[in-house]
């Protein structure tokens, strides 16, 4: 009887175990999935902000370099 017992015990662990197996698995892709679409969303947000400053570059060049040597201006006199 306890034979019986101990194998039918042991076949309830195997069963939990294989369970356990299989929602790892799947938590771990639904980690997978959900991180993908955040990295997706966030390279189309930088690349929309890298083609704004593309254009406005292309827009306006001289004004860019009158703002760079402003910024190089203000950096250089605080290091005196």
């Amino acid at each position: 009887m306890e034979n019986n017992s101990t194998s039918h015990t042991r076949e309830a662990l195997v069963k939990d175990i294989s369970a356990l197996k299989r929602d790892v698995v799947q938590v771990a892709q639904d980690v997978k999935h959900h991180a993908e679409a955040h990295v997706d969303a966030t390279k189309q947000h930088i690349n929309k902000k890298v083609q704004a400053a593309r254009d406005a570059m292309s827009a306006q060049p001289l004004a860019l370099i009158g703002i760079g040597f402003l910024l190089g201006f203000i950096l250089a006199s605080r290091r005196r």
